[in-house]
């Protein structure tokens, strides 16, 4: 699991636009990805039609109020979920400097997490305090989107200097690198501030430049990521190559599962109680009442735990039905309800998973 902090002292610089949609390039191409909102403001949940003021979410998760599965919010978009930030993660300086492990409390969380994601993806603050210290203690890459301002410099020089401290501090070393973002090359600014970026700073530049386009902008409106809202952009694309020259390996491995995964199946979906029967596949139906919620999904061992990932959704009769073609076996799954993992309520066959909670049991 890659964990990425993007940070930068400075407003303004791109950070949770960079966060949102790497996010979600990532998500497109079949990644597991958890973005979480840590910022006060709450502006990578609403950017992504979340509204963080009415969720549980990090603030809950650090003072010990709610579960690590009780804040994420399931499918914010393709391959993407989500830990909201309110207003309230402006008290949680206050918060953690009371815990003894302040500075490890985030890294202690997402550690429960492995093998349920390939990447988390940490929206900073824009503050060096404690909740963007314990993103740097649990990222592997530390990404500083820079925007083309004569200002950026000197924050970037100060943050690499604090990022020094913490390394030799606690003997740790994510890499580090910049990002030009915002970037229009055709202007005499855009194309000094490259320059001195590469010249001046001992830091790492991503080959990639994400442009400045009013898409967006029009997406955060929207409350949407540049992949649902505008895939053909050419800022969307920007995103994609960012994706590929950071995770490139990461993408690699996904595509090899996916490809591992299709290459197992059948060549063509086998029909119920005919096909079915001679490949080896059974047919399992899960049945809900329409009115007991307003979105249901299901996540187990049998589609990677990815939401809804191969499995068919049928409205009859006042309920939704679920159907999923599995082998024989035992398998392991939860609900998402309404964006809330949990066990299934209609199955009292369960066992303890690592997150404090309990899986279903399936038994074909």
């Amino acid at each position: 699991m890659h964990i990425i902090a993007i940070v930068n002292q400075k407003g303004g610089c791109g950070k949770t636009t960079t966060a949102i949609n790497l996010s979600a390039a990532l998500g497109q191409q079949d990644a597991r990805v958890l973005l979480i909102d840590m910022d006060p403001q709450g502006h990578a949940s609403l950017g992504l039609g979340v509204a963080g003021a009415e969720q549980a979410g990090l603030f809950e998760l650090l003072n010990g109020e709610r579960r690590l599965e009780e804040v994420i919010k399931s499918g914010v978009t393709r391959g993407v979920d989500l830990i909201p930030g309110n207003i309230s993660l402006a008290a949680a300086e206050h918060l953690l400097a009371e815990q003894p492990d302040r500075d490890r409390l985030l890294a202690r969380h997402l550690a429960t997490l492995e093998g349920r994601y390939d990447c988390v993806v940490l929206d900073c603050p824009p503050a060096l305090g404690l909740l963007s210290v314990n993103a740097l203690r649990a990222a592997d890459r530390v990404l500083i989107p820079v925007e083309p301002s004569l200002y950026a410099l000197d924050g970037i020089e100060r943050l690499r200097e604090t990022i020094q401290l913490l390394a030799g501090q606690y003997d740790i070393q994510p890499s580090v690198t910049l990002l030009a973002n915002m970037f229009d090359t055709r202007t005499r600014v855009a194309r000094n501030m490259l320059e001195m970026l590469e010249s001046q700073l001992p830091i790492e530049l991503c080959a990639t430049r994400i442009r400045n386009s009013v898409c967006v902008r029009e997406a955060a409106c929207h409350g949407a990521s540049l992949s649902d809202y505008a895939p053909r952009a050419a800022v969307t694309g920007d995103f994609r190559e960012l994706a590929e020259e950071l995770l490139g390996s990461v993408l690699q491995r996904v595509r090899s599962e996916v490809a591992a995964a299709i290459n197992a199946q059948p060549a063509s979906a086998p029909a119920a109680g005919t096909a079915a029967e001679t490949s080896n596949l059974k047919e399992v139906v899960f049945r809900f009442d329409i009115t007991e919620s307003k979105r249901v999904q299901i996540a187990g061992e049998f589609n990677n735990w990815i939401p809804d990932k191969n499995v068919e959704t049928e409205i009859q009769d006042g309920s939704v039905q679920k159907i999923l073609r599995v082998g024989p076996g035992g398998y392991e799954y939860r609900l998402i309800i309404d964006g809330v993992w949990q066990q299934d309520p209609a199955n009292p066959d369960a066992t303890p998973n690592q997150m404090g909670g309990y899986n279903s049991l399936l038994h074909v």
